[in-house]
Parts: structure tokens; sequence; C-alpha cells
């Protein structure tokens, strides 16, 4: 679980390499998930607009943190 901001959206860029690197991958029945995460946006200077970031979004962010960290 992220301490402060700044750990947040390190988890969330953590989120979006996955994808673009195709390490993560969600299941299309888990729609709810799609849905959080593509309704996350960042604000023109690339921070995070915690305003549409909703729970599952966090979640999957912090999963994949998780993941990454325990991979070093």
């Amino acid at each position: 679980m992220p301490n402060s901001r700044k750990e947040f959206e390190r988890n969330m860029h953590f989120l979006s390499e996955g994808f673009e690197r195709d390490q993560v991958m969600i299941n299309s029945a888990n729609i709810k998930s799609i849905k959080g995460i593509e309704n996350a946006r960042l604000s023109p200077n690339r921070r995070a607009n915690l305003h549409t970031v909703d729970e599952m979004a966090r979640l999957m962010a912090n999963t994949v943190a998780n993941m990454v960290q325990q991979k070093i």
C-alpha cells in the first residue's frame, strides 16, 4: 500500500507500463476492472488525476507494484 501520492503515481505508472509491454493482462470477464482502468486519466503535467481513479484501478496498480517489488 502506498504511503504517499508519489508512491501511488509510481504504482500507476508500473500498471501502464505493464499494459504497454503486454506483461499485464485482464480477463474480459472483469469488466469492472477494465472500466476503472480505462477511466483513469493523467493531468497535463503527467500526474495521476486522483478523481478519475477508482478502487479497482488502485487495487490493480498496487498489485502490479507488489509483483514488481518481489521480482527485484
